[in-house]
């Protein structure tokens, strides 16, 4: 049985960013990559943009085939982990088991599909590989018509690249608010404007019902009665973390592996990292899970410095970014939608900010469009110093 001193579950950014720490912190020893992905680990904001709409055919690699190779890395690409047995430190998978004597989790999170009927018809896709990506891509160049389900952050960037394509987009949304995680309604009045004006149609406050088409994507109806022409189909309602190859073990889940500040499970010498990982954030003293590259990135490199010995740990504002239509959206803290928010500016003029208030008054997240770098540090400052609201509008 192949023996590591270091295995990794996973192949995303944090896995990636991990190896480079831990050998840059002087991390030793043999490293084992095992990821159900085709294709080495891979940064994935360009594939709902940049690499979705064709203005780049190069797979956005986070680092390349030699980086692995040079830091001792034995790569396993799609192979699935199907069960982990941490009193005897191995790793089950199709017929062969490995051994650890530190393993990090970072499998990532997995798009919901709609429980809808034809939602296997060819032409309807979610979207989180390349190969999904890939897909996408070659069917908005056959197809006149689509339809994006869900109006978070990968439906917003996906509408508003096949959009610039040149198809015909309807975007479905059960909400009545797009990015409504968010909370801030002006946003969402000055998006749904903004999409429209570049022809893409709004069905919000809708549920899909079905998919449907003769083995093939003709239309998609809502539950509301509503019918909307579509050859192809992005459905984009969420994740969920990867935790079923836990099952069974000692591992705690609770919405993703619940990690401690420093990345630790509640099993010895088992650490967890990114989109899986619930994680404590001493800043709001409570654990959360976070989706985005940014954390991603960040976790990763912290959770290497800790498995070679140095130290690390969560210790930041948490943030993250969505681009649309040339727009960057920044987001830092804790932004939830149920939190007081208080708005500065339009993105019709090119500038917005909004603070989140919890309870007792005090800033724990805002919203950024536009702003200075020297804004955007004082946003994060007065999340970290639970600064009070005030006047609201003031930074």
């Amino acid at each position: 049985m192949p023996q590591f001193d270091l295995l990794i579950i996973g192949g995303g950014l944090a896995s990636a960013r991990a190896i480079k720490s831990f050998r840059e912190s002087g991390g030793e020893g043999s490293i084992g990559l095992v990821s159900k992905d085709a294709t080495l680990p891979y940064h994935r904001p360009p594939l709902s943009k940049r690499f979705l709409r064709g203005e780049t055919d190069e797979e956005p690699l986070v680092e390349d085939e030699a980086f692995y190779r040079d830091h001792g890395v034995e790569v396993q690409l799609e192979t699935a982990v199907s069960s982990l047995d941490t009193r005897e430190r191995t790793a089950e998978l199709d017929g062969e088991q490995l051994g650890y004597r530190q393993l990090l989790l970072a499998s990532g999170a997995w798009p919901r599909r709609l429980d809808a009927p034809g939602a296997d018809l060819d032409g309807v896709f979610t979207l989180r590989t390349v190969g999904n990506s890939k897909a996408i891509r070659d069917a908005a160049g056959e197809a006149e018509t689509a339809v994006v389900v869900g109006a978070g952050f990968i439906g917003m960037e996906v509408a508003a690249s096949l959009n610039q394509l040149g198809k015909h987009v309807s975007m479905i949304h059960l909400g009545r608010w797009l990015f409504d995680q968010l909370g801030v309604e002006q946003l969402s009045d000055e998006l749904a404007a903004l999409y429209e004006s570049k022809g893409v149609n709004l069905v919000l406050g809708h549920e899909v019902a079905s998919f449907e088409g003769d083995g093939r994507l003709r239309s998609v109806s809502t539950k509301n009665g509503r019918m909307v022409e579509a050859d192809l189909a992005v459905v984009g309602v969420g994740v969920a973390p990867l935790t079923d190859f836990v099952e069974g073990s000692e591992i705690a889940v609770d919405d993703g592996i619940v990690v401690d500040q420093g990345f630790r499970t509640n099993v010895p010498d088992v650490y967890a990292a990114g989109d899986v990982a619930r994680f404590y954030d001493p800043l709001f003293e409570k654990h959360r899970r976070i989706e985005h590259w940014s954390n991603a990135n960040y976790q990763g490199t912290e959770v290497g410095k800790i498995l070679a010995g140095a130290d690390g740990g969560y210790d930041k504002v948490s943030e993250f970014f969505t681009e649309i239509f040339g727009i960057t959206i920044k987001v830092f803290g804790d932004a939830r939608r149920d939190y007081q928010v208080s708005v500065q500016g339009s993105l019709n003029d090119g500038q917005m900010y909004a603070l989140y208030a919890d309870e007792n008054e005090e800033i724990v997240g805002a919203l950024s469009v536009g702003q200075s770098e020297e804004i955007e540090d004082l946003l994060k400052e007065r999340i970290k110093a639970h600064a009070p609201l005030g006047n609201g509008l003031t930074v």
